[in-house]
């Protein structure tokens, strides 16, 4: 993973969002962030005006690309 990048993940759930609730990650290939708020996991994301700052909507996709998954090589797209 020597192409992933340090980002911040910000969170929409249920139509807001909360500031307090911001992890740190890494963004992968096909603009999949890997997270480690609450467990381990692999989220789409979309990035913002802010380079470093993505956001994962929870409202419209909340599927962890870890959970259930096969290989996690695979999860992650590297």
């Amino acid at each position: 993973m020597k192409n992933a990048k340090k980002i911040t993940v910000t969170y929409l759930f249920e139509g807001k969002i909360y500031p307090s609730e911001n992890t740190r990650g890494l963004l992968l290939s096909g603009n999949k962030v890997f997270v480690t708020h609450e467990r381990l996991a692999v989220y789409k994301a979309t990035p913002t005006s802010d380079p470093n700052v993505y956001l994962v909507n929870l409202d419209e996709n909340d599927k962890d690309y870890l959970m259930n998954s096969g290989p996690v090589m695979e999860a992650i797209g590297v």
